[in-house]
């Protein structure tokens, strides 16, 4: 009675053991991106997104965090981690062995338990759970990765299909001005020598504009695949943000990277498992058995009595377990080192190129576009005035249109920069 007793008793404190849940994963997914994982596996897309009405950056980012398969089956990892921790808290089963009388032989049983997983099995569930936890938190981080990686595809999109419009414009003013040199040829006003490098830049823009609409479909592909969108649904219409943001408000990134990275605590938490792991291979040195022997028939009728069976650690006291065991431990340390170490160089590194991108960005916004725009409208001026030639006129608009191709890229650059900061920050925000 007091073996099955000290049995119960162990199940039942393990009864609570459940670890983190696929909910669990998504209420902190939505702490830091402002979406949920998938949970209703019916529903194509989430309920909020309609795509009747075009893509915005934030309905892209919900879509893949909901149908993306690439991260659907990192997901799976989850499952196999509690599997883990429900396989930890599982005891051994009892064993019975019966020996039937034969002739002169007497009927004769035993059950056996293992009593030393009433010791182990707290350091074991300890173990897993701690386990369990450290894969969410790589979970939440492989979730700031695919929403980084959503956010500068769809950056990607919109900047392409902006880009073909300025090439096409550009494609447009070239021609005009391989056509009137054409005119000036034929009028003996210039040389062949110098018409032809007029035709060379508007053949070469008209490749350029072909390089650029498959730009514009491969980005809109990338995307598609990025968040599991069906590609019969292209083309899809993309929503241009109104403008640039980023979630970094404080200035001291590398602390508040410390405090919110889900890479920087699934490393803590696995120096903890490690330790837990260490405390468990400790405990198994020693191997004790309850036994409960009977036979049918002695001399008062039935009989029954307790035993142990020890395994004595004379050679074997889990040396290579142990020795493992603390080699995990070390391991996961010099991770966690060199996480925090990578955390420094990844917020040093996305602030510089934010800088550096918001430097290029406002040199054109403020100062080289304007610059074009005045010199496009004197152009203007001085061709309706009869002061200059249209070939003028047409060289300073596409002039123009270079430029603000240029600071298109450079929008984009700086698109990029601030979600690969927020990413290193531990955090995303879609621009709006």
């Amino acid at each position: 009675m007091w073996l099955l007793l000290a049995i119960v008793s162990v199940l039942c404190s393990g009864c609570a053991t459940t670890g983190a849940t696929s909910a669990d994963l998504s209420t902190a997914v939505r702490e830091r991106t402002g979406h949920a994982i998938r949970q209703d596996a019916s529903a194509p897309l989430p309920p909020d997104v309609r795509l009747e009405d075009g893509l915005s950056a934030d309905e892209a980012v919900a879509i893949a965090l909901w149908n993306s398969p690439a991260f659907q089956l990192t997901l799976a990892d989850l499952g196999l981690a509690r599997a883990d921790l429900v396989e930890a808290g599982l005891l051994r089963n009892p064993v019975l062995s019966l020996l039937f009388p034969w002739g002169p032989k007497q009927l004769e049983w035993t059950l056996q338990f293992p009593f030393d997983a009433l010791w182990q099995r707290p350091r074991r569930v300890a173990a897993a759970r701690l386990n369990l936890e450290s894969v969410g938190q790589r979970l939440v981080w492989d979730a700031l990765t695919l929403v980084a990686d959503v956010r500068s595809a769809f950056a990607d999109s919109v900047i392409a299909e902006r880009r073909l419009a300025l090439t096409e414009e550009s494609a447009v003013l070239t021609r005009r001005v391989a056509d009137l040199t054409e005119a000036r040829l034929r009028a003996g006003d210039i040389s062949d020598l110098e018409s032809r490098g007029a035709r060379s830049d508007a053949a070469r823009i008209d490749v350029l504009r072909k390089t650029t609409e498959y730009d514009r479909d491969l980005a809109s592909l990338t995307l598609i695949g990025l968040i599991g969108l069906d590609p019969a649904a292209l083309p899809v219409k993309m929503i241009a943000p109104t403008e640039l943001s980023s979630c970094v408000t404080n200035d001291n990134l590398f602390t508040e990277a410390l405090a919110s990275r889900p890479d920087v605590r699934a490393a803590e938490l696995a120096i903890e498992a490690a330790g837990a792991r260490a405390k468990w291979e400790r405990s198994r040195v020693i191997t004790l058995i309850g036994i409960l022997d009977a036979n049918g028939q002695g001399r008062e009728g039935a009989e029954v009595g307790p035993g142990l069976n020890v395994e004595l650690p004379f050679f074997n006291r889990n040396q290579g377990g142990i020795s493992r065991a603390e080699a995990e431990i070390e391991r996961a340390s010099r991770r966690y080192a060199a996480v925090r170490a990578q955390v420094v160089v990844d917020v040093r590194t996305a602030a510089i190129r934010v800088r550096q991108a918001q430097a290029a960005l406002d040199a054109w916004h403020n100062d080289i576009v304007p610059s074009l725009e005045i010199e496009q409208r004197q152009a203007e001026s001085a061709y309706q005035a009869g002061e200059a030639p249209l070939f003028t006129l047409l060289d300073v608009g596409r002039r123009l249109v270079d430029g603000r191709m240029r600071q298109l890229d450079t929008e984009a650059a700086l698109q990029k920069a601030l979600v690969n900061l927020d990413r290193t920050i531990g955090r995303s925000c879609a621009p709006r």
